[in-house]
């Protein structure tokens, strides 16, 4: 096979490549499984927000229900105090009388807060339950993409295999420039690395060469480079 033939060879070789290449094809579908492992990440964040919400509003409510009593047996006591000791003066009265008002009124907005802590902590366990099916739904989502694009990476990987060690079969008996000037061309332009002369044009980026370059693509017999796209640009003839 003539050095022409190899490189159209090489050309298609990569076309059909370039068809099953994963990086290419299954682009999208990983952009895809990508942005939902972004979200399952979210999700689960936000779950350990709202659990942990959760506990802190339990915490703080099992504190006042567990310091109520002793409150409660204050408040009792200072009333007890009122009654059954005999000889106190109106300044200690007063000041029983005054503790036992702010011991109330403690207990009042204790009351008060473990009404709104119940109320929260409600609202922490449904946000909870409602992120935990969302995050669910979110893990599934991502377990079946991702078995769908594994599946089709594998068998793309194995044609891959194939059309590398095709590629590397066509190039064994290639000279080391002229292979130099092919990996250079598929290097910049992964997708279509060989273009053809067509009239004073290169078929790749469709832009006049010069006469001397063309001179150059028909008459020399060693593989030459486009000044534009750096495609390999073969003789016009080849393409028939």
């Amino acid at each position: 096979m003539d050095l022409i033939q190899v490189m159209l060879s090489l050309g298609e070789n990569n076309a059909q490549r370039v068809k099953i290449d994963p990086k290419i094809q299954l682009a999208s579908l990983f952009q895809e499984i990508q942005e939902v492992y972004r979200s399952v990440k979210a999700a689960e964040k936000r779950l350990e927000q709202a659990m942990a919400m959760h506990k802190d509003c339990q915490d703080e409510l099992d504190r006042l229900v567990e310091e109520k009593p002793q409150w409660l047996d204050a408040v009792e006591k200072a009333k007890e105090s009122m009654v059954y000791q005999r000889g106190l003066s109106m300044r200690e009265m007063l000041n029983i009388q005054q503790e036992v008002t702010r011991l109330e009124d403690d207990i009042s907005q204790s009351d008060s807060k473990a009404a709104n802590l119940r109320s929260a902590r409600e609202h922490h366990g449904r946000r909870s339950k409602q992120l935990l099916e969302k995050l669910r739904e979110l893990r599934t989502q991502y377990n079946q993409q991702a078995e769908v694009y594994n599946r089709d990476k594998a068998k793309a990987d194995v044609l891959m295999a194939e059309y590398a060690a095709k590629e590397e079969e066509l190039l064994k008996d290639v000279e080391a420039s002229d292979k130099a000037v092919y990996l250079e061309a598929l290097r910049l332009n992964p997708e279509d690395p060989v273009a053809v002369l067509t009239g004073d044009f290169c078929s790749g980026c469709r832009i006049g060469l010069s006469k001397q370059l063309i001179n150059v693509i028909i008459k020399s017999g060693k593989l030459t480079s486009c000044e534009n796209c750096l495609r390999v640009i073969l003789p016009e003839q080849s393409a028939d």
